[in-house]
């Protein structure tokens, strides 16, 4: 029986599976430990990100919600219609209640038609985040390049990534530097 385990995500997600194997045989499950990883963002990558004025944790969060936030934080537009929806609900409530007190059946009538319409204002809004999202299209194009640098084949960069590469860029003082 082994103690412990240690290994990736995958290899693990493994070991997951084959518990009750190991109670079924009343063997001592091991210890499963995630092994360390970490990710080599070279100078030219670092300095996108910085330009970008992305924080370090958002390379790790999908493409599409990075650039999400990125055309959030810095459209000069209005891209929410939050007030727009609660001035949609005080008319809808305003409306139900005179058609409320003309004939009560038409409530419900009336809730519809503000369903409706919340959802017609959630589509506009979709539509319009999508339109300002072309104009941010060298931001995107950014983005998908250090994602594609950093995290090759939307995986870790340790699977793909060579470190003879490095070595031969950086010399020896890389492993030290690694190690430190």
């Amino acid at each position: 029986p082994n103690i412990a385990f240690i290994g990736g995500g995958g290899e693990l997600a493994y070991w997951l599976q084959l518990k009750s194997l190991f109670n079924h045989y009343q063997v001592p499950f091991p210890v499963l430990v995630l092994r360390n990883s970490f990710l080599i963002i070279e100078e030219k990558w670092k300095n996108l990100v910085n330009k970008l004025n992305l924080e370090p944790d958002d390379i790790f969060l999908p493409s599409e919600e990075i650039i999400n936030r990125k055309v959030t934080e810095d459209s000069k537009l209005e891209l929410s219609l939050n007030g727009t929806y609660q001035k949609s609900n005080e008319l809808y409530e305003s409306i139900m209640l005179q058609a409320g007190s003309i004939d009560t059946t038409l409530t419900k009538h009336v809730e519809r038609l503000k369903t409706q319409q919340l959802e017609k204002l959630k589509e506009l809004e979709k539509k319009m985040l999508r339109a300002e999202k072309r104009k941010f299209s060298d931001q995107r194009r950014q983005i998908e390049k250090i994602k594609n640098r950093l995290f090759p084949k939307n995986g870790l960069q340790e699977r793909i990534d060579n470190i003879l590469y490095y070595y031969a860029v950086y010399g020896p003082a890389f492993i030290e530097k690694l190690y430190n």
